[in-house]
């Protein structure tokens, strides 16, 4: 049998968010971030947004942690571009244990301002 979904949380914002921090901070509000897991579990979650740079130059990256520690495959980079463009980091974690969880968005640029609007963050426990 295949894994199939069990449960799902999805928020959203609408709102615009900036960063100019060079080491990864928490996302907030991190759309949906407190998750139960009913039974050990993999987590995947998604996190769908539009988003730039001040300068093309300059890159912002995303990552996301179940409970501090950073989901498969790691950190990824969203833009490097000056105007806004949708754009996904899709990430997950095997072997959750059953029980309440942080799943979070971090993020950071390599230099200059990064900005996020209108985003989503789904998470789902597949089992």
């Amino acid at each position: 049998m295949a894994n199939t979904p069990r449960t799902m949380l999805t928020g959203t914002a609408a709102r615009q968010d900036s960063t100019t921090s060079t080491t990864f901070r928490n996302l907030v509000p991190t759309p949906g971030h407190v998750f139960t897991t009913t039974a050990t579990a993999t987590l995947t979650a998604l996190f769908v947004t539009e988003c730039r740079m001040s300068a093309a130059t300059q890159r912002l990256e995303v990552r996301i942690t179940v409970d501090g520690v950073v989901a498969d495959p790691g950190v990824a980079v969203l833009t490097n571009g000056s105007k806004y463009e949708t754009r996904s980091h899709l990430a997950f974690k095997t072997a959750v244990a059953a029980g309440s969880h942080t799943v979070l968005v971090q993020w950071r640029v390599s230099g200059g301002t990064g900005y996020v609007r209108n985003r989503s963050f789904t998470v789902w426990e597949v089992r």
